[in-house]
């Protein structure tokens, strides 16, 4: 997926979750933040970011928060892109591990909502993708912040199997130096838990890196991903 014009700027504070204020050629601006983890070990004081500028009339902030640059590499701070870089690299047979289409978007069952219904094989696969940028060591894990909203949404993936369905969830790394995921079980150990019943269960699941920079993210490889202990 490519990117719009990005801004340069660098990061000063984060007054909440939804609201960073950064450097922008010298001079301090609002900037909205799509992404509620905590992000600890990747906005600090001076890191390098990438803003896309607001659009909107009328708006609080003057930007929106794409990127921040780690380690040597750029991660992306767009949840929400997650389900466009897994759509547009289904849709041209790049997610490896798996060949389908979409079906329908936004698919409500067992009192959720979900992302997809992807048609594989002649199956018609329940998926959810979920985003992550938390890296340690070249290890990622989710969630970086405890999440109801995924355990829920796991626990009504297994529920679906269970029911004589087919379930996928799909972890999408947004950065390049991951080389597997687990789950963050002293993060969220419900998750964690919900997670292990799921693969015993059946759903499937995957977990996949991506290639980020400032013109753009796309699916990069399939990384292993590892059950809790």
């Amino acid at each position: 997926m490519a990117f719009p014009r990005l801004v340069k700027a660098f990061f000063k504070t984060r007054p909440n979750r939804f609201l960073v204020l950064a450097e922008v050629r010298g001079k301090l601006v609002r900037v909205a933040s799509a992404d509620p983890g905590r992000l600890r070990e990747l906005l600090l004081p001076g890191r390098e970011l990438r803003l896309i500028p607001a659009t909107t009339p009328g708006r609080k902030t003057s930007y929106t928060l794409a990127l921040v640059r780690h380690a040597g590499v750029w991660v992306s701070l767009i949840p929400a892109l997650a389900n466009q870089i897994f759509e547009g690299a289904l849709a041209r047979q790049g997610v490896p591990g798996i060949r389908g289409r979409v079906l329908e978007r936004e698919v409500s069952r067992e009192g959720s909502r979900f992302d997809f219904l992807v048609g594989v094989n002649g199956r018609r696969v329940l998926t959810e993708v979920k985003s992550a940028t938390l890296v340690v060591s070249g290890r990622a894990y989710f969630p970086d912040a405890p999440t109801a909203r995924g355990a829920r949404h796991v626990r009504e993936l297994t529920r679906h199997v269970r029911l004589g369905g087919h379930s996928l969830l799909v972890f999408l790394v947004q950065r390049s130096d991951a080389h597997d995921l687990t789950p963050h079980a002293a993060n969220d150990p419900i998750l964690a838990a919900a997670l292990k019943e799921a693969q015993r269960a059946g759903v499937t699941i995957r977990a996949y890196r991506c290639d980020v920079g400032p013109t753009g993210c796309t699916l990069l490889g399939r990384i292993p991903y590892k059950s809790p202990e």
